[in-house]
């Protein structure tokens, strides 16, 4: 016969706000290409003979926390050559897209030129700016949780993320496990804790300088649920499991 029908009392305590390192941020960068029929925001300097100017159609955010970032340019007309460079670095023959990695942060410019038979096109310049990605925090809510009861149904465990960072991120998976054991009740037998819905293929959005709880439409929270098992689990009556959080962004 099982044991502990009636289980009571059985609280999951936050044992502290997880914070996310240097993992946050995965590089990828975020592109962005001109609004049809719009003329894309770049700078454009002066240059030499009457070539086509090249026209930049794909380029990160002005605001970038990737240190990656790719490029994509063409001419209205004409299979003229390009010339290419980042920052204050020497002119290079290139050709679209043009991708550049482990960009250090703060201030870049990309310019292109269109060249031929020793002439340049006029200069398309765009700036933007590598932010050094701030971790994002996780802060549970778990003042309503009720009481777990062996085999009754998973509870979500309700929190709210907070994204320091002046551009938004895309939360990519969110954990929770128990960091403590109460005496004779192993978290790892007796607890089923699963993380939220967040994944790379359905991240879930957190606005600039904003906050997101969960769970929320479309998004679920981590949840625990207490096993019911074919043995005696008198010692997780009134027990408490201290639990921690902690997940992955990308910018």
């Amino acid at each position: 016969m099982r044991t502990m029908r009636t289980m009571r009392g059985l609280l999951a305590v936050l044992a502290g706000v997880a914070c996310l390192g240097a993992v946050a941020y995965a590089a990828t960068p975020h592109h962005r290409g001109p609004t049809p029929g719009s003329t894309p925001k770049a700078e454009r300097s002066q240059g030499v003979g009457s070539l086509p100017k090249p026209k930049i159609t794909m380029h990160p955010e002005k605001l970038a926390t990737s240190t990656n970032a790719k490029f994509s340019f063409t001419v209205r007309s004409g299979k003229p050559r390009f010339q290419c460079r980042l920052d204050a670095r020497a002119w290079s023959t290139c050709q679209a897209p043009v991708s550049f990695s482990k960009l250090a942060a703060g201030s870049h410019s990309f310019s292109v030129r269109s060249s031929a038979r020793g002439k340049h096109s006029k200069t398309t310049r765009f700036r933007w700016q590598v932010l050094e990605p701030k971790d994002f925090s996780i802060t549970p809510q778990l003042g309503g949780l009720a009481a777990l009861y062996p085999g009754a149904p998973a509870q979500a465990l309700p929190l709210t993320i907070a994204n320091p960072n002046p551009v938004p991120i895309l939360v990519t998976s969110l954990q929770v496990k128990a960091t403590a054991d109460p005496p004779g009740c192993g978290s790892a037998e007796n607890l089923v804790l699963s993380g939220s819905s967040a994944s790379s293929a359905a991240p879930i959005k957190v606005p600039a300088n904003g906050t997101l709880s969960l769970p929320a439409a479309g998004a679920s929270a981590p949840s625990i649920q207490l096993r019911d098992l074919p043995v005696s689990q008198d010692a997780c009556q009134r027990a408490q499991f201290p639990l921690a959080f902690s997940g992955t962004a990308r910018g």
